[in-house]
């Protein structure tokens, strides 16, 4: 709705009767349409912002017992957010200043109130303004609070089925080759010695069905290590290192001074994927021989580390490209209210860290 055509609530604060008629005067030339009280002491000041609740509020700025600088003042212990426009008559530069930093929207000079109408409308409007922004932010903040709940659970639905696929294809699978196995193992034994065909197919099948075993036990690991559940986040970054170590040829060197293991079953396991992520990204790009990583206790603050010796990258590429990994390990250190911080040079290798705050100190081991 136009300001013109809106009814405006004014507080206005001035002593004299004359100068209060001439603003009225000049707003009614400038079509504002208005409902104004006037009033001249701190006291009457204080009631009419509870009674009258205005909209904005005119001010001179010397009153006999009160000052435009003691209202506004007022209006921040009230924690009342409105357009304030000082009247008043010849100032120096330095007060406007003064008055303006002290919250002031605009300041007019009352031999220019021709100027209030104008200042009036603009105040008004970025005072909406503003409003409208802070909802809007707000609204945001709300709706990525949402988001990332709806991540967080997600991600918990999301290793909850991983967990349950490991256990059923370790168990399941697992039971249904061993059992295989112990068939043909049976079968070779009841077959004639001289019947070499058939006992290097079953040779040849059991050592299939090894293979199989050792390759569903992998990728169950990989789903969800057990070792994590079993023995904790220290012992399953320990292990992993190993594993990647025997996989890759990259050599791997874990060390550990915290009590990682105080840490909750969520915090464990984000932690986890991203060290496994990141282990995953230095297998597929870097050309690395050897990497450095570390979780480390300090000043309440988890730190995990992964640095290799690979190639590096270009960090402003990577960040056009939003790599869905990087952008997959960030968000779950956001869930954690961590800090991600990835660096990278070429030829000098990248280092990734993680480092999460926690507000009770866990016991060293």
């Amino acid at each position: 709705m136009s300001m013109q055509h809106q009814k405006l609530k004014i507080l206005h604060l001035e002593d004299l009767e004359t100068d209060a008629e001439l603003v009225e005067r000049e707003l009614r030339k400038g079509s504002i349409n208005f409902e104004k009280i006037v009033v001249d002491d701190r006291e009457s000041y204080i009631r009419a912002l509870d009674s009258f609740a205005p909209d904005i509020i005119l001010s001179d700025h010397s009153l006999p017992s009160f000052n435009s600088i003691e209202a506004l003042k007022i209006l921040h212990e009230k924690n009342i957010r409105i357009p304030f426009i000082l009247i008043t008559a010849t100032v120096s530069e330095e007060f406007a200043v003064d008055v303006m930093k002290c919250g002031a929207s605009d300041y007019i000079l009352k031999d220019r109130l021709q100027r209030l109408p104008n200042a009036i409308l603009s105040a008004m409007a970025k005072y909406e303004a503003e409003i409208d922004k802070e909802l809007f932010l707000s609204q945001l903040k709300d709706s990525q609070t949402e988001l990332r709940s709806l991540a967080t659970h997600l991600q918990s639905i999301r290793e909850e089925e991983r967990a349950d696929i490991a256990r059923e294809i370790h168990d399941e699978l697992g039971q249904l080759l061993t059992a295989l196995h112990i068939d043909l193992s049976l079968i070779k034994m009841k077959l004639p010695k001289e019947n070499e065909f058939a006992q290097d197919r079953i040779t040849a099948s059991i050592g299939l069905i090894n293979t199989i075993i050792k390759t569903v036990r992998k990728i169950a690991s990989q789903l969800r290590p057990p070792i994590l559940d079993e023995l904790g986040l220290s012992a399953a970054l320990h292990w992993y290192s190993k594993e990647f170590e025997n996989r890759t040829e990259i050599k791997c060197n874990f060390t550990n001074n915290s009590n990682a293991d105080t840490l909750d079953k969520a915090t464990s396991i984000g932690l986890f994927r991203v060290y496994q992520e990141s282990l995953t990204n230095v297998a597929r790009h870097a050309e690395a021989t050897e990497v450095n990583s570390s979780l480390l206790f300090d000043d309440n603050c988890f730190v995990l580390t992964i640095k290799d010796n690979g190639k590096g990258f270009n960090m402003d590429e990577i960040k056009s490209k939003n790599r869905l990994g990087i952008v997959g390990m960030k968000e779950r250190i956001k869930i954690m209210n961590g800090e991600l911080t990835i660096n990278s040079e070429i030829t000098k290798g990248t280092s990734v860290s993680v480092k999460l705050e926690i507000e009770e100190l866990p016991l060293q081991p």
